[in-house]
């Protein structure tokens, strides 16, 4: 088969236009998120929404549609916890990810046979991606990046220091509701790409890759959107060529593309102190 070819394959473009977005849509949320030392959420939202993908496979119905359900509520009550000082974000987390795993396992527990859909729930794969998914994760996009532009100075300042936020009136609660409900429903979105165990790699490590060589906010969110993209559609094209699944091969790359940048940032960090 022609290289070019695989671009005219109906799963593989919308591997390629589901990865774009979520790839931007990651970059954005993970910006803001990784700063605020809650990366650990990502991986507790994912692995905890295993509990609404096991009740969708139980009761016969959409399991990302129960997923969606449980994640945007565990990041509503995470964004609420700021409220109560003896509740820390981390330990809710935790408490998050052990009830969600523990009562989905039980809950897959009591259905007999193999439940070959559970894997690629867990380790992405690019044949169950839908047309119907990629018009709802469309919309999501379209109203993310809405809501974004009307709260990106209230974003910004927040992360970089909350305590003058609240002194010059910025409105806080909202921001904050919105972006950690934000984040936990685009990390569940991304679930058939990368899996679940996998998918908190595309929100934290192109930020931390940028973080490597971004000089100023600008660079570091443009930086991060390209890593997200680059690695996303380069791991997608490996997982096809290599029948390997695609959150394996996405995150690796993530990997190696942070390692690169951080081997990068300390050559010019010694050139710069050798030249000075």
């Amino acid at each position: 088969m022609d290289f070019f070819e695989i671009f005219n394959i109906p799963f593989m473009q919308r591997a390629f236009l589901g990865s774009i977005l979520l790839a931007i849509l990651f970059g954005l949320f993970g910006t803001f998120i990784v700063p605020r030392k809650l990366g650990f959420m990502a991986d507790g939202i994912s692995h905890a929404s295993l509990l609404g993908i096991a009740i969708g496979i139980f009761v016969g119905f959409y399991p990302l549609a129960f997923a969606i359900l449980i994640s945007a509520i565990f990041g509503f009550l995470l964004a609420r916890v700021n409220d109560y000082s003896r509740i820390t974000q981390d330990g809710l987390v935790g408490v998050f990810l052990a009830g969600g795993m523990s009562g989905a396992i039980i809950l897959l527990s009591f259905m007999p046979g193999y439940r070959p859909e559970l894997l690629s729930y867990l380790f992405g794969n690019l044949l169950s991606i839908q047309w119907l998914e990629i018009y709802g994760l469309t919309s999501l996009f379209i109203l993310a990046i809405l809501l974004f532009r009307i709260q990106w100075r209230s974003l910004v300042i927040t992360t970089v220091h909350s305590d003058l936020a609240h002194v010059i009136g910025m409105p806080v609660t909202r921001t904050k509701y919105f972006l950690f409900i934000g984040t936990s429903v685009t990390l569940i979105c991304g679930v058939k790409l990368l899996g679940i165990i996998l998918v908190s790699a595309l929100l934290i490590i192109p930020v931390l890759t940028a973080n490597q060589i971004g000089r100023s906010f600008k660079s570091t969110l443009i930086a991060t959107q390209l890593s997200g993209i680059i690695a996303s559609v380069f791991g997608i094209l490996l997982a096809y060529i290599f029948d390997i699944p695609s959150g394996p091969s996405i995150a690796l790359l993530l990997v190696f593309t942070f390692i690169s940048a951080s081997i990068y940032s300390n050559i010019k960090k010694h050139k710069r102190i050798y030249q000075n």
